[in-house]
């Protein structure tokens, strides 16, 4: 399978150098113009999940890049990595380009796959999500954290032959799918949890440590509960979902212990905390708590804590 996979960003050239390694044929296209300053190496800092135990180790990704798709240039899939405020456009300059290809959108979703569907036949396109953290540091090493697993699934639910050809592409990197059986409504559970989590941390100006007090995990806690009051005026059922277990515990106190020890514990939260999207895409993360504080209000939810970060933001 032949892989295109639009722009440069953290997210795209963490699957590209996966993908490469794992020996698939992989070419990055930027903007007409930019080949030459996007085709440096990318020096990498990793710490691989897919290894038991986990490796940090050093890398450098050397990146296919083209500026320009010509007659005849023919790849089996595109992989839009970039990210949700993007995509829509990334998707209308490369369906013709590349019309004998299917499309991987790799992003975030909270209103819904109607833009796309505007645009791109589902028979072309399904959708996924990373689940790989990272960003550039000032020293413009790549600080990657690799896992063993990605989430995918066809809009409609479908096992389709497609899918298939993917989750097997995907297995030379050594990354396993969590196909989705609702892909996009995974997606707003996702982004519902990520409001209230970001929006705490962007309105107390503090990426949590151990030090934190713990009215700070009491607000992202009650924060979040806001938001899943959200999905369900949408018609989610989000208990049906073990990422929402932790914020189903009726004692805010015991579930903010509980969602403490979870963040805190991850392997590599240093690295998160030092290199995130926070930085690299602030105007995307500030997006994932507007976008669901925003249909809230016009759906007239009660939700006094999400809305209080609002003006800190």
């Amino acid at each position: 399978m032949r892989i295109l996979i639009i722009g440069m960003g953290n997210v795209g050239l963490m699957h590209g150098w996966v993908l490469s390694e794992g020996g698939v044929d992989v070419t990055h296209v930027v903007r007409k113009g930019s080949r030459t300053r996007h085709s440096a190496s990318v020096p990498m800092d990793v710490m691989d999940f897919r290894r038991d135990p986990a490796t940090c180790y050093e890398a450098v990704y050397r990146p296919r890049v083209m500026d320009e798709i010509r007659p005849g240039d023919r790849y089996d899939l595109v992989m839009a990595a970039t990210n949700h405020l993007q995509v829509v456009d990334a998707v209308r300059q490369y369906r013709n380009r590349v019309p004998d290809a299917h499309f991987l959108i790799f992003c975030a979703n909270w209103n819904g796959p109607a833009q796309i569907d505007a645009i791109l036949p589902r028979r072309r396109y399904l959708w996924g999500y990373s689940v790989f953290s990272g960003a550039r540091g000032r020293d413009d090493v790549l600080y990657a954290n690799i896992q063993k697993i990605y989430r995918i699934g066809e809009v409609d639910g479908k096992n389709t032959e497609r899918l298939q050809r993917i989750v097997e592409t995907f297995s030379r990197a050594g990354i396993a799918p969590e196909i989705k059986e609702n892909m996009i409504e995974w997606l707003w559970v996702h982004q519902a949890i990520n409001a209230g989590l970001l929006g705490t941390i962007y309105a107390r100006r503090e990426f949590p440590s151990k030090d934190t007090p713990m009215d700070f995990w009491i607000l992202c806690v009650r924060a979040v509960k806001d938001a899943l009051k959200i999905l369900a005026a949408r018609g989610v059922d989000y208990g049906k979902y073990p990422d929402t277990k932790v914020f189903l515990i009726e004692n805010d106190g015991e579930a903010a212990a509980l969602l403490r020890r979870g963040i805190l514990g991850v392997p590599h939260y240093e690295r998160i905390r030092d290199h995130s999207h926070l930085d690299s895409n602030p105007d995307e993360m500030r997006r994932f708590y507007l976008d669901v504080l925003e249909t809230g209000e016009a759906l007239r939810v009660d939700m006094p804590h999400l809305a209080s970060l609002r003006p800190l933001i």
